[in-house]
């Protein structure tokens, strides 16, 4: 039988996105509903939420996605939470298919899906990142250990069973690849299908970007892996991009060596080879979907991703074992220990007003 679908969307502020993101989600099937979970809304999203039928959980804050999720998730009534972000399209193909996932696999408790290849915003940078997204999401399916909130699912016993969302996080993050690593610890089955293609309407700046890589991602990510000891490897982790990492630092000391020795030439002609070699497939997959040139411009853009995540891990692993046998909590750290499934489960109890079709 059909799972019942609660659709949970964190809603801070651009009512024009939401709009199309609402629009897209409804009319829902019988049985499912949408929730907006408007965090300290800087735009009144209350007549919108409306127009499409739409529940309205309100929270004080800001106080981050993981927050606003939980208030939402608590007063759910599907069997399935589906997380939306709020500047995510997903098609009613895709809902469909989500959902014949959670009907035909009951061994499956939760999956999540990837950005397509048309992104809102058509700027060199977004569809670079879009499709990076894209890729990395591809080349990793099957299996996984951690979860996406851009569009991902999970059955609502097993969310409150974990605890929810870390509330920790106060800030957009990686709250669901912690959600994600706490649901495998209990053994749970986490699927990544690539075919739940949904498009996503952010405008990427080249700053935005790595701002968002370094901070939102690498630098908790780090933390992260350490904390659950997942070495070895899924989407951003693998080890083969660390391998890059090494080899772009190598080439950058090559570099500045060649300036003072012109033997140092040769390694450096060797590591950026090496590289190129390495992310081969990565840059076919562009060629693939935009071109020659579009390529090309990848690979100088490829070469720094690397460099800031060597930042990043050198960071994150600093931060970890600061607090972890320091007791010291710099800015940027995160707690050393996991969330208390017990002590998440209590925080999931929400007074937040709701408002919608569903008290009426």
């Amino acid at each position: 039988m059909r799972p019942r679908l609660t659709f949970i969307v964190p809603f801070h502020k651009g009512l024009g996105a939401l709009e199309q993101v609402l629009r897209a989600l409804t009319p829902v099937a019988p049985g499912d509903e949408v929730i907006v979970a408007a965090d300290g809304a800087v735009d009144d999203c209350r007549s919108l939420a409306a127009t499409h039928g739409a529940r309205l959980v309100e929270i004080d804050g800001p106080k981050g996605p993981a927050v606003a999720r939980n208030a939402a998730a608590a007063s759910a009534v599907g069997d399935v939470l589906v997380f939306v972000d709020a500047d995510v399209v997903a098609s009613p193909e895709t809902v469909e298919r989500l959902a014949s996932v959670f009907e035909t696999r009951p061994d499956v408790t939760a999956v999540f899906g990837s950005y397509d290849e048309s992104p809102g915003s058509p700027g060199f940078v977004s569809t670079y990142k879009n499709l990076a997204h894209a890729f990395v999401h591809r080349d990793a399916a099957g299996h996984a250990e951690t979860f996406w909130t851009g569009f991902g699912a999970v059955r609502r016993t097993a969310f409150h069973a974990v605890g929810g969302f870390d509330k920790r996080f106060e800030r957009p993050s990686i709250e669901d690849i912690d959600l994600g690593y706490r649901l495998s610890e209990r053994g749970h089955l986490i699927l990544l299908d690539p075919t739940l293609t949904v498009c996503h309407l952010k405008h990427w700046t080249l700053w935005g970007m790595v701002k968002s890589d370094v901070f939102d991602r690498g630098i908790p990510w780090t933390q992260l892996i350490l904390r659950y000891r997942r070495f070895g490897g899924g989407l951003n982790a693998r080890g083969s991009y660390r391998l890059a990492v090494v080899l772009a630092y190598l080439a950058v000391t090559a570099a500045v060596l060649t300036v003072f020795d012109s033997t140092f030439g040769a390694p450096l002609l060797f590591f950026l080879v090496a590289l190129i070699y390495l992310g081969a497939d990565y840059y076919r997959f562009f060629w693939q979907k935009r071109g020659a040139w579009f390529a090309i411009r990848v690979i100088p853009l490829h070469f720094l991703y690397h460099l800031y995540n060597g930042v990043s891990f050198g960071i994150g692993a600093i931060l970890f074992f600061l607090v972890r046998f320091f007791a010291v909590r710099p800015a940027g750290s995160l707690p050393a220990h996991a969330l208390d499934p017990q002590e998440g489960a209590a925080a999931l109890v929400t007074s937040s007003a709701s408002f919608g079709p569903r008290d009426v």
